[in-house]
């Protein structure tokens, strides 16, 4: 049915304001939109079955930034904890838009029945009124606390990725520290089986000419077989670490690529202040304050829901039941506003409330646990260096000199082979345990730096927490 006011003036004019009217809500939003910073888009890790170069652990293990810019480019954690961040920023935006205007549309004075008599002449389509109408809800007092809330969401999602990426990094040099270990303590196994191999090989010759019996050859390759059984666990256990290495950095390990003496200065000695507030500092503990504060900001929000929020409308009418006495082009403003007797918030602001409770107590409870564990490490510490002196210093040397001059004297037939075999032993144990006790006292600072956050400025600035 063709509609006659289409060419009206009034109602192009009534059309143009209805178009500014949208524009105007809709263009601070668009505005708040592109100003928010975009974060850049999340590459997809590389198919598990391609090709890739073998970890630089000696490079990583020295230089910690190329640590975390190798696990941001190769870790799929890492950039899935980058992802939860852009999320929560997309979500700060998501909370300054303005709800959507509505467009009424209406037809009305559709004549039912007969029409009326007194009126000679009018049909049925010159009754018709039609109405256009534009209507906008007005928040008040939720934007602040919906976007505080966002914010905080945001500043919590992006400590928990800088805690996300510093337990890994933590994880990653405790990964190839053992890989070194093992590495230095399977050079250590061989060095010995072919020392006793070597001396097994000097006894057959002996024992040919009838210098020594039968029974000190059948020790010496006891104990060659006892060092090769070591050799082979220590190397089941490297294999071990080799693919725990690799799944940390997405990149094959080498056992060769470092030593446990620069695996050991990557920790290095852990140094703080205040232990109380180093831990308060972690990014996890922020993460969990941040996240109280964001429930806290919801529980205002949903408080507010008390506030009604009125919306305020404007429609153009034209009517063409003149014959009858109608107005042909009228306007009308309307205004509603919602009564929230039943419903205003009252049991979400109480959930949230105790959500930043139950926050709260977790944060106290990860903040004591932290500072126990710390204070344990602490002392551990303190005893694995004082036992790391002692063997360096003492043992080590004291044990050389008897494992020297005991190979003379059996050489000279003044001990027995079995003298041999213990003080051989026994200097193969101190040069374990010394190896053992290194690696203890590394996975200890390593420990330590994660306890106390200590490498927490290598993964990125820290959002502030007044913001």
């Amino acid at each position: 049915m063709r509609l006659p006011f289409r060419s009206n003036p009034t109602l192009v004019l009534f059309s143009a304001f209805s178009a500014a009217f949208c524009i105007s809500f809709a263009g601070p939003a668009a505005a708040q939109e592109a100003s928010s910073p975009t974060p850049g888009p999340v590459r997809a890790p590389a198919s598990p079955s391609a090709p890739v170069a073998a970890a630089p652990i000696a490079t990583l293990l020295a230089d910690p930034p190329s640590l975390v810019a190798w696990l941001k480019k190769m870790n799929p954690d890492v950039r899935a904890a980058s992802a939860r961040v852009q999320q929560a920023d997309a979500e700060i935006g998501q909370s300054r838009v303005w709800q959507n205007p509505t467009l009424d549309l209406g037809l009305n004075n559709i004549a039912v029945g007969r029409l009326n008599p007194q009126v000679p002449g009018v049909r049925r389509a010159d009754t018709l009124s039609y109405t256009v109408g534009l209507s906008q809800t007005i928040e008040l007092g939720k934007r602040g606390p919906r976007s505080q809330a966002a914010r905080l969401r945001r500043d919590a999602s992006s400590e928990e990725y800088r805690s996300a990426l510093l337990g890994l990094m933590s994880d990653a040099r405790a990964a190839m520290t053992r890989v070194a270990y093992l590495g230095s303590r399977q050079q250590i196994l061989e060095d010995g089986l072919a020392s006793a191999q070597s001396m097994a090989d000097l006894t057959k010759i002996r024992l040919d000419r009838g210098d020594v019996s039968g029974v000190d050859q059948a020790r010496l390759l006891l104990d060659v077989e006892r060092v090769q059984r070591d050799v082979a666990d220590n190397q089941s256990d490297l294999q071990d670490a080799l693919a725990d290495c690799e799944a940390l950095l997405f990149a094959p390990c080498r056992a060769d690529a470092t030593t446990l003496d620069s695996a050991e200065k990557s920790a290095g000695r852990a140094a703080y202040g205040d232990l109380d507030a180093v831990i308060a500092s972690r990014p996890d503990l922020r993460a969990l304050r941040f996240s109280q504060q964001a429930a806290t900001a919801e529980a205002t929000l949903h408080r507010r829901s008390a506030i009604p929020d009125p919306t305020i409308g404007v429609a153009f009418t034209r009517d063409y039941y003149e014959a009858a006495g109608s107005q042909p082009y009228t306007v009308g403003v309307s205004a509603s506003l919602p009564l929230p007797f039943f419903d205003h918030g009252q049991y979400q602001a109480l959930e949230a409330e105790h959500r930043a409770e139950e926050l709260s107590f977790e944060l106290q409870s990860s903040q004591r646990h932290a500072a126990s564990e710390a204070r344990s490490l602490l002392i551990r510490r303190r005893v694995l260096l004082g036992k790391l002196d002692n063997i360096q210093r003492t043992a080590l040397p004291r044990s050389k000199e008897v494992v020297d001059s005991t190979t003379v004297a059996y050489q000279r037939g003044q001990i027995s082979l079995t003298d041999l075999l213990i003080a051989r032993r026994e200097h193969a144990s101190l040069l374990l345990e010394e190896a053992d006790t290194r690696f203890a006292l590394f996975n200890i600072e390593n420990d330590l730096r994660r306890a106390l956050g200590i490498d927490q400025n290598l993964v990125g600035q820290k959002p502030r927490e007044d913001s």
